[in-house]
């Protein structure tokens, strides 16, 4: 099947600042994170019924959230 030149997308512009969604390569995130994602719960984020809860709630008592038994 030949291209046809009308459906090709663009070249991306090398020096464009724009990220590129979601599959936007970056050195800081291991491979699936995604640097929009948060690492902290908040005993909210569970609802009242979860088993964990109790624990998130204890663990959030000084800052609000915690970020679990890392």
């Amino acid at each position: 099947m030949a291209s046809d030149d009308k459906h090709e997308a663009p070249p991306h512009d090398e020096e464009a600042d724009e990220p590129l969604g979601p599959v936007t390569p970056d050195e800081e995130t291991d491979l699936g994170d995604t640097p929009e994602a948060h690492d902290e719960i908040s005993p909210h984020d569970l609802p009242k019924d979860h088993p964990g809860r109790r624990e998130a709630e204890r663990q959030a008592e000084e800052e609000g959230t915690t970020r679990g038994n890392v």
